[in-house]
């Protein structure tokens, strides 16, 4: 299979689409089942971090092979891509994106007893009195430490990055 930039723009595409559909159906979710119930993951595979995006994506490609107009688009390397694809939505498309957790780390001092966060870097959580100003608020975006703030925003991307490579690898 050939990376073309028809492939890829697809792959972006469908990424995109699985995304948009895993948060909405995670936004959509009673609150008591948003924390453990998504499309990224499947909660009831402990210990063994089965996504459920390829799983979904394939029942989806199951009932595509039985209609002869699709069975012939459904070749070895598209079924490959979209597979991929599925695995990299699922990084995307769960509890634990990018987007939605890094607050855990922001506030993590203020819960957290100082005996055990000692071993904490402050580039991982920040210092106690950064993380109350998000709690009490500042007012002003200017009275935000952000030189506090960056380098755990910037931890937390290539923390997720890395992993989420490391997925779809």
């Amino acid at each position: 299979m050939r990376i073309t930039v028809p492939t890829l723009t697809w792959a972006v595409v469908i990424t995109a689409i699985l995304t948009a559909l895993g948060n909405l159906f995670i936004f959509f979710l009673p609150w008591p089942f948003s924390c453990n119930m998504n499309a990224g993951t499947t909660i009831s595979t402990p210990g063994f971090e089965m996504l459920g995006m390829p799983f979904v994506v394939s029942l989806v490609i199951a009932l595509l092979m039985r209609i002869p107009s699709a069975k012939k688009y459904l070749s070895a390397g598209n079924l490959v891509l979209l597979y991929t694809t599925a695995l990299a939505a699922s990084a995307f498309a769960n509890t634990n994106s990018p987007w939605r957790e890094i607050y855990a780390l922001m506030t993590a001092r203020l819960a957290t007893a100082e005996s055990v966060m000692i071993y904490v870097p402050e580039f991982v959580s920040p210092p106690r009195e950064a993380a109350e100003v998000l709690i009490r608020g500042s007012g002003s975006i200017t009275a935000i430490p952000w030189n506090q703030f960056i380098p755990v925003m910037v931890w937390w991307f290539f923390m997720f990055a890395f992993f989420a490579g490391i997925s779809i690898g």
